[in-house]
């Protein structure tokens, strides 16, 4: 045959590839077929970054230390294995077993918090005979030199390793030989580190590497005698430290200031909002009886992630301090809550019977939204228009890799400009002046803030008011120079919505009953409300929400339900 024949021949077809072994169902545009032990899921392959990710979504369970959510995958505990069946044979990845010879191949487990995702479909199984086995190998060997002091281990209760080990281990160990006893360490002004509990999963390292970019530890060392060490002159010691401890998934990181003082299995939780800025970090309040005795970040990606300041996470003491107000007052005679403040309505009422101008309302940006809507309902039944608002100075805004503190110390000014007006707090300084020139006949001052000092102005201008109404729940300056005193309540004990400052509503639940005999701010506020004629039912927030969602069109359709465990971003940021 001649080259030119040759040429012009047609080239032999392609061999079609072979029939795949598992044909996974056609996954709808833009979504991945995921078989997860014989049942097939769709899921969209871009909303999570690994297959353990994926896993966890869909509910199941993967156990794991090293990895978190909110930090990078390592891959090093190894805990997180599951199978991934090759679609082309219908078995599982293999690998050689390099202790054979000659090398045989064997099926492989895969880490699931590096696996990345197959947009073309994949199949994962979890509870396989090879998988379980494989977390008991990897359960022994973490277990090898941990010590065996659970009863003394403030983490005792909470700790992922005895939970991992009660689900997945195995109930003797094969190791005689002596444990690696190491020392505990100071890592800083707050954090201990019991080394010989660590297993070494770099979550507090990669933290301070990727949350705070401050990088105040690292890992010495190598096998079985790695440890975690601080860098020489930088001991941890910035505004994000306590959620290494947070996330440590074992003993090791304790916070000292919490160091035997309770056992985990005594406290209450509830969801709430943490209260020290406007950020409104997603937190649970953990308490023991009618003792708060710990905050801790819970997870909400669109406000605070998985992580809270440590401000907010220490500043609770204010709730049992000694300077709590408890009872009502009048004209320096203890009386009952529902006394006092029902001579308060009655007195706010003959005041403004005879001049409305000259009464004057003070509310604070630590007020729920319930709480501020009872406010203008009782100033509009008054008929005055001089409302203000107090606000807690603002504080240094300081700004992480991955997070951000707010300068604005007030869990709710963007609340209280929604419901009372944008220049509700430039009203202040005018009803202060008028105070000040003896224009006012009455003020009312509800504040319920922890740290606000009333500038000696302010007290020398309130004092000449004719009547002075404090509604707070410690006692200050501004508690003396009052006629009638009427006992506050603080976060912690009440519920009702915060505005932070991305104008996303939150619901902040009560964790404890109130201290001023079970009245919080909203029951003394609609007590005295209705003594002065308002007719609202003030008994609870939720009511009182739905009715203030009908005349803020923002919050339209709105209920606490409605804003669930998160919240909703209602259109409205406090710029």
């Amino acid at each position: 045959m001649s080259e030119k024949s040759k040429e012009s021949s047609p080239s032999p077809a392609p061999a079609a590839p072979p029939p795949l072994a598992i044909e996974l169902p056609k996954a709808p545009e833009g979504q991945m077929t995921l078989r997860v032990n014989g049942k097939d899921h769709f899921i969209d392959p871009k909303k999570y970054r690994s297959l353990i990710e994926a896993l966890r979504g869909l509910g199941y369970d993967i156990p794991h230390f090293c990895y978190h959510p909110g930090l990078e995958p390592d891959g090093n505990c190894r805990m997180c294995y599951v199978n991934v069946i090759d679609v082309r044979t219908g078995k599982p990845v293999m690998a050689p077993n390099l202790s054979k010879q000659p090398f045989k191949m064997y099926p492989k487990p895969v880490i699931s918090c590096r696996e990345p995702l197959n947009p073309r479909g994949m199949v994962v199984e979890t509870e396989t005979e090879a998988v379980v086995e494989a977390r008991k190998w990897v359960m022994e060997f973490m277990l090898i030199n941990h010590p065996l002091d659970c009863p003394v281990c403030d983490k005792a209760g909470e700790c992922m390793l005895q939970d991992q080990s009660y689900k997945h281990g195995k109930a003797d160990s094969r190791f005689e030989e002596r444990k690696n006893e190491i020392p505990p360490k100071e890592l800083g002004p707050t954090i201990r580190l019991w080394t010989d509990r660590c297993i070494t999963c770099t979550r507090c390292v990669r933290f301070l590497d990727e949350v705070t970019d401050t990088n105040e530890l690292y890992v010495v060392h190598r096998g079985d005698r790695s440890e975690i060490e601080a860098a020489p002159g930088h001991p941890v010691d910035n505004p994000l430290m306590g959620n290494i401890v947070d996330i440590c998934p074992v003993g090791a990181l304790i916070d000292k200031d919490l160091m035997y003082t309770y056992r985990s299995w005594y406290l209450r939780r509830v969801d709430s909002v943490c209260p020290a800025c406007s950020k409104g970090c997603n937190i649970q309040v953990q308490m023991q009886k009618e003792f708060v005795r710990r905050l801790v970040p819970r997870e909400n990606r669109d406000v605070n992630g998985w992580w809270m300041c440590d401000r907010g996470r220490k500043d609770f003491g204010y709730i049992n301090a000694e300077s709590r107000i408890r009872t009502g007052r009048i004209d320096g005679k203890d009386v009952p809550v529902i006394q006092a403040a029902e001579e308060a309505g009655k007195r706010l009422r003959a005041a403004a019977d005879q001049d409305a101008q000259r009464v004057a309302i003070l509310a604070s940006a630590w007020l729920t939204l319930e709480e501020l809507f009872v406010v203008k309902r009782l100033a509009a039944a008054l008929g005055t228009t001089q409302v203000g608002l107090l606000a807690e100075a603002d504080g240094e805004e300081q700004v992480f890799p991955k997070f951000k503190i707010e300068a604005d110390r007030n869990p709710n000014r963007a609340g209280a400009r929604l419901v009372l007006g944008d220049d509700v707090e430039s009203k202040t300084e005018g009803i202060l002046a008028a105070a000040d020139e003896g224009k006012l006949e009455a003020v009312y001052v509800i504040s319920s803030m922890p740290h606000y000092e009333a500038p000696a102005g302010m007290l020398d201008a309130l004092g000449k008011a004719k009547l002075l109404i404090v509604q707070d729940f410690r006692s200050g300056p501004l508690f003396d120079k009052a006629q009638i005193v009427l006992p506050g309540a603080t976060f912690a004990e009440k519920d009702g919505v915060f505005v932070n400052v991305q104008g996303r509503a939150q619901v902040v639940r009560r964790a404890i009953d109130p201290l001023a005999q079970g009245h919080d701010d909203l029951l003394v506020l609609g007590r005295v409300a209705n003594a002065a004629g308002v007719e609202l039912a003030t008994d609870s927030a939720r009511v009182v929400f739905c009715e203030l969602a009908k005349e803020v069109s923002a919050l339209e359709g709105l209920n606490h339900k409605a804003l669930g465990k998160v919240g909703l971003a209602i259109g409205r940021s406090s710029d």
